[in-house]
């Protein structure tokens, strides 16, 4: 699919560009200030447990076995296909955002009527609303889409690739098939695009294309606030009264647990509130660790038959 200014070859020569870029590039998962903040999270878990430096080190960083090594070049590969997905499906991506800012706009022009032709937010408090409605818009999709992705046997079978590894470094993050990734991406694009037009309706704005393609600051702080841990071995714990509204890296653990208790727990990306609201909300305590992967039992059976959050569910 084409549309003027996009030329697939310059998409895809962006995307190998991109690959040389992650570590100076802020819209790059791997941005090296989120790398630092990792390990400024990492310390913080260790001095929080009490359990000393090389303890910590030691949980953090499992003896290598030769399950890791297998793992880790399917985890890279999925990472590098995954990431071409924002440059050669930018098309369709826009496409997605802008209906659902058009949607938003024909939903708040009956209250707020239409906003002026050229007019844009301009204010930084308005600004900050409207980048945190739809940072919040896209993550309450992918909270549904994944749980969808548990949900359905048929989404299942996909979506357990990303729950097989046993250990689980920042890169698990990208373990998803394709088609899996482009539901919780047109999910997010989505429901960003809807708030941003409703919001934008709201304070008499108009929803431009960069508006819509820009990146959300809010996106950036959640990468720089121990994003890499969620798929790791620390067990950084947030407050209790936090944990009901943003999801700390031993929630999201807890989520990958092999206990059946744990199936249908943490679905949420970033905040929290989603669990707590629709009863997904698991927060550990302090003294819990956790296996990871699928668990002899999961591995062994058809997920075609029983996924983990209609096992759960049955059995509670």
């Amino acid at each position: 699919m084409t549309q003027p200014g996009y030329d697939p070859m310059t998409a895809a020569w962006n995307w190998l560009a991109s690959l040389a870029r992650l570590l100076t590039d802020p819209g790059s998962p791997f941005w090296w200030p989120t790398l630092v903040a990792a390990l400024v999270g990492f310390g913080i878990a260790a001095a929080v447990t009490g359990v000393g430096w090389r303890a910590a080190r030691a949980e953090a960083l499992p003896r290598a076995t030769a399950r890791f090594w297998r793992q880790l070049p399917v985890d890279l590969g999925f990472m590098v296909v995954n990431s071409s997905i924002p440059f050669l499906a930018a098309p369709v991506l826009f496409m997605v955002s802008a209906m659902g800012a058009t949607l938003g706009y024909l939903l708040m022009v009956p209250f707020f009527g239409a906003p002026q032709a050229g007019t844009r937010i301009d204010m930084l408090a308005a600004t900050a609303l409207a980048g945190l409605a739809a940072f919040a818009a896209g993550d309450f999709a992918l909270y549904w889409t994944h749980r969808l992705f548990h949900r359905y046997p048929l989404l299942w079978r996909a979506h357990r690739l990303h729950h097989a590894p046993e250990f689980l470094t920042p890169i698990t993050a990208f373990r998803f098939w394709p088609q899996e990734q482009v539901v919780h991406i047109m999910g997010n694009v989505f429901m960003s695009g809807l708030a941003l037009g409703m919001v934008a309706t709201m304070l008499g704005a108009a929803v431009v294309p960069l508006t819509l393609l820009g990146v959300n600051a809010f996106s950036l702080a959640w990468n720089l606030a121990f994003s890499h841990l969620r798929h790791s071995h620390v067990a950084l714990s947030f407050p209790r009264w936090l944990s009901h509204i943003l999801v700390s890296p031993r929630m999201h653990q807890v989520h990958h647990s092999v206990e059946q208790r744990h199936h249908d727990r943490n679905y949420a990306t970033v905040f929290a509130l989603w669990d707590w609201m629709f009863g997904s909300l698991y927060i550990p305590d302090a003294k819990e660790r956790f296996r990871f992967g699928l668990g002899e039992a999961e591995g062994a059976r058809d997920a075609a038959t029983t996924t983990p959050d209609a096992a759960a569910t049955a059995a509670r």
